[in-house]
């Protein structure tokens, strides 16, 4: 039965390590808690902020060092307590990434919720509002729920964006200038998921076309996407 996945795919060789992870103002809290584990103050914790804020890639930092699987939206179709059995060792923790979509079945929540805390198991939820502007009908879940704590990851600032795109570029070994960066900063959306796309598309039609990564290649592409 696949009730859990190996976490979340960052295939084009993006560096993930805590070492490597640019803290700021804006993730500072939720890195702080992170790095804190086990010693939580409870068995479970909500990071919130918009999309593209990097809450998906500290979630995946998070599972890496503490043996957590992603749960797979299909999971509330079967028992609960499968998850737990059907895991490496039977003794691994959980990442529920877009937390509203497991709203579809909130016994099964609840029952999880419960047989985590009965097995001392953790969970690390990720969404972009907080628990208590949920759809959550059930009130034992909505109570247990609202009881998580909650960190923010706020937008990225001009600073950051231009640090993780630069770091973004290395990792995956593209040599670009700092005028390059900026002007994809400029044009496309402010989030790391879409920056992470232009980069490896740009990468990939100057490898084809066998032509310069530059400015003016830079500029082309993104005025043909616009």
């Amino acid at each position: 039965m696949r009730t859990v996945q190996e976490v979340f795919d960052f295939s084009k060789e993006e560096s993930l390590s805590w070492k490597d992870f640019i803290e700021s103002n804006e993730n500072r809290d939720a890195l702080a808690y992170l790095t804190r584990w086990p010693n939580w103050n409870s068995n479970g914790l909500v990071i919130i902020g918009e999309h593209g804020v990097g809450k998906t890639h500290l979630a995946s930092l998070w599972a890496q060092s503490t043996n957590a699987v992603c749960v797979l939206k299909s999971c509330v179709n079967n028992n609960p307590r499968d998850l737990f059995e059907h895991t490496k060792d039977n003794k691994c923790n959980f990442v529920f990434d877009n937390f509203q979509d497991f709203l579809a079945n909130q016994r099964w929540l609840f029952d999880f919720y419960n047989i985590a805390k009965e097995k001392h198991r953790y969970f690390l939820i990720t969404d972009i509002t907080p628990p208590a502007l949920w759809n959550v009908s059930l009130p034992d879940l909505k109570s247990r729920l609202n009881l998580l704590p909650v960190v923010r990851i706020f937008s990225h600032s001009d600073e950051l964006l231009f640090k993780v795109t630069k770091k973004l570029a290395r990792d995956y070994g593209i040599e670009i200038t700092n005028s390059v960066i900026e002007y994809i900063l400029m044009m496309c959306r402010r989030d790391i998921p879409e920056i992470s796309r232009i980069l490896k598309t740009i990468d990939k039609l100057s490898l084809q076309q066998k032509k310069p990564l530059n400015l003016n290649f830079v500029k082309k592409y993104l005025s043909i996407e616009k």
